[in-house]
């Protein structure tokens, strides 16, 4: 019996042996990573898991001797070891990472500090899907570091909810490309819904700046026609064309784009020529006139609409509740017109083509007595006032005002003089205010076949 124990005792010590042996060969790591060290098992035995960065590998200590191992890393969750002590992760781990839905190794699900909540899936973060405001008021900053989808940074227009300024991109092919430019504070809205309050102007020209301006002709810049007439040419100087009563001139004049002026005046018998101002506008594009115009008026009203407007030959009303419109769809171009104050001034826009701003205005008491007009006492000589925004023109564009947006165009009237004056009536008279005849006119109403091509191209 003795012998047999003996046995007994000695195959069972060699099982446990063996048991040891085994255990320490495998082992489990156990909880969720939050830490950067995993401490052994019960037998004693040490290991320091350095965080995964690629393909969920968690390595424990060289010698694991304990039966089981826990390995606690910052971004592995659970591993699975597989030899001598060494926690090696295959990548089924789940685990939660700390920024922009960063999950750990597998398969993780985090929730980002910053910019709102992203699910993260695979190594190092996944797809985030931006669902809060980031900062700065644009909402969804791209949350997630590789396929971050936001859900709109107000980058191509549109207004910043939190403050309510619009915002715009320049899309001209310039130094102000691609830059996104705000609407100050002071006028946050380019069509204020107050027609006395100055509303945002986006220049992405050269000077990529969002501004406050008024609505209305600036007399006193560019691509303006106000007075007897006074122009201020694409190139930025003054002069005068006096031109003569009762005919007209083409003022700008190219391959898809002719405006002419209508010209009425009085001569004072002390005078050896007209005085003259702009009654009416006539744009001629594509098969289409629109036509801008000062009704005769014997004593001015400010609270009456002395201003025409015809679309095709027939008289059209401007509509003037609040942000309301006059809009129309050619098929080829979109041409809108607004009121930019209550009573007799409005902006209109074509696509592509043109802005003109413009306002009806009399001949005042004090302005007869100080240039000696001699205005006859019943007509208060109501004319227009504008300021023109153009486009698309031509290298070789024409036009008393048109040849001053020429590259390299060189004034010849004397800068120094009082008045300068240009001429060049005889080279734009037109026969009538719809007529693109004119000894240097380039315009011609396209056929039906060329309109057709042009409504397909765009």
């Amino acid at each position: 019996m003795g012998r047999k124990w003996m046995w007994f005792i000695l195959v069972v010590s060699c099982l446990l042996f063996i048991s040891l042996e085994a255990a320490s060969a495998n082992g489990k790591g156990g909880d969720q990573g939050s830490s950067a060290k995993g401490a052994g098992g019960p037998a004693g035995g040490k290991g320091t898991d350095a965080p995964a960065q690629t393909g969920g590998s968690d390595t424990g200590g060289s010698i694991g001797t304990g039966a089981q191992g826990k390995g606690n890393g910052d971004q592995n969750g659970f591993g699975q070891g597989n030899g001598n002590g060494q926690e090696k992760g295959v990548g089924n781990g789940k685990g939660q990472g700390d920024e922009n839905g960063n999950g750990g190794n597998g398969f993780g699900l985090g929730k980002g500090n910053d910019n709102g909540k992203g699910d993260g899936k695979g190594n190092q973060g996944g797809d985030g899907k931006g669902n809060e405001n980031g900062n700065q008021g644009e909402n969804g900053n791209d949350n997630g570091n590789n396929k971050g989808k936001g859900n709109d940074n107000g980058n191509q227009g549109g207004k910043v909810e939190r403050t309510g300024q619009e915002q715009a991109v320049c899309t001209a092919e310039n130094a102000c490309f691609h830059k996104q430019l705000t609407c100050p504070a002071e006028c946050p809205h380019r069509r204020p819904g107050n027609n006395n309050m100055k509303g945002c102007y986006i220049d992405c020209s050269t000077k990529c700046e969002a501004t406050c301006k008024w609505r209305k002709p600036n007399c006193d810049n560019h691509g303006s026609l106000c007075y007897d007439p006074r122009f201020v040419g694409g190139d930025g100087n003054m002069f005068y064309f006096h031109g003569f009563k009762g005919t007209n001139f083409a003022i700008v004049t190219d391959d898809n784009l002719q405006i002419n002026a209508h010209f009425i005046g009085h001569r004072p018998k002390d005078k050896k020529r007209d005085l003259t101002w702009v009654q009416a506008l006539s744009i001629m594009f594509d098969t289409h006139t629109l036509i801008l115009a000062a009704k005769k008026v014997s004593k001015w009203d400010d609270k009456v609409d002395s201003l025409i407007v015809k679309w095709d030959g027939q008289i059209i009303n401007i509509p003037t509740d609040g942000q309301s419109e006059w809009r129309n769809n050619t098929g080829n171009r979109v041409v809108v017109i607004e009121r930019t104050d209550d009573f007799n001034t409005i902006r209109a826009r074509v696509s592509g083509l043109l802005q003109v701003d413009t306002r009806v205005v009399p001949i005042g008491e004090q302005e007869n007595k100080v240039h000696n007009y001699q205005i006859p006492a019943n007509d208060a000589f109501a004319h227009l006032e504008t300021q023109f925004k153009f486009f698309k023109l031509s290298d070789s564009v024409e036009g008393v005002l048109g040849k001053t947006y020429q590259p390299g165009f060189e004034s010849k009237v004397k800068m120094g003089d009082a008045m300068p004056v240009m001429g060049g009536e005889d080279k734009y008279h037109t026969p009538s205010l719809t007529s693109p005849l004119c000894k240097l006119c380039k315009f011609q109403r396209p056929s039906s076949s060329n309109l057709i091509a042009m409504v397909t191209e765009i």
